[in-house]
C-alpha cells in the first residue's frame, strides 16, 4: 500500500477532479463527477497501486491513433458517485492536495455535497455548478481553461 501523502502529491500533480455537464440524454443536463489520472502505459503500475490505496475505480487503456507519436496511455477513473463520496472524498480530505488541485478539489466536494441533496437536478442547481465552474476556470491554471481536459462538455 502506497503511502497517503505520496498519492496526494502523485494526484496534484497528475490527477483531476472533473465535473461534466451533458445534454445529450436529458431534458435537464446531467451532471457527473469523475476522479482521474491518465499516463503513459509504462507507468501502469503506480495507477494500479493508487487503485489498491483508494479501493476502487478502474483502469482503461487508450490509444491515441491521430496522434501517431504519442504512446499509449492508461487512465484510472472512479465515476461511481458511491465510491467518489464513500472513499475519494473522505481520503483527500485526510490527506489534502496542497498545489494546484487544492480548489478544484475544494469544488469537486461543493458539488458532491449538492448533489447529495439532489441540487444538480434543477435548473438553478446547474447554473450554480457552472458559475462554480466558471470561478475556477479564473483562478486554476491554464489548462483548466480547456474544457474538455478539466470539466467535460456542454
Amino acid at each position: 500500500m502506497l503511502n497517503p501523502h505520496y498519492v496526494t502529491g502523485f494526484v496534484d500533480g497528475e490527477g483531476c477532479f472533473a465535473i461534466t455537464i451533458s445534454h445529450k440524454r436529458f431534458k435537464v443536463p446531467e451532471v457527473r463527477l469523475k476522479f482521474e489520472i491518465e499516463l503513459r502505459e509504462d507507468d501502469e503500475p503506480i495507477l494500479k497501486e493508487i487503485q489498491e490505496t483508494l479501493g476502487c475505480g478502474s483502469i482503461y487503456r487508450l490509444e491515441y491513433k491521430r496522434y501517431q507519436k504519442w504512446r499509449p496511455h492508461v487512465k484510472y477513473q472512479v465515476g461511481s458517485f458511491g465510491a467518489i463520496k464513500e472513499k475519494v472524498i473522505p481520503f483527500f480530505k485526510k490527506y489534502p492536495p496542497l498545489a494546484k488541485k487544492k480548489f478544484q478539489f475544494e469544488l469537486f466536494c461543493t458539488v458532491a455535497e449538492m448533489m447529495e441533496h439532489k441540487l444538480h437536478r434543477t435548473e438553478e442547481g446547474i447554473d450554480q455548478i457552472r458559475s462554480l465552474r466558471d470561478a475556477l476556470k479564473h483562478k486554476d491554471s491554464l489548462d483548466a481553461l480547456d474544457a474538455h481536459v478539466q470539466w467535460g462538455v456542454e
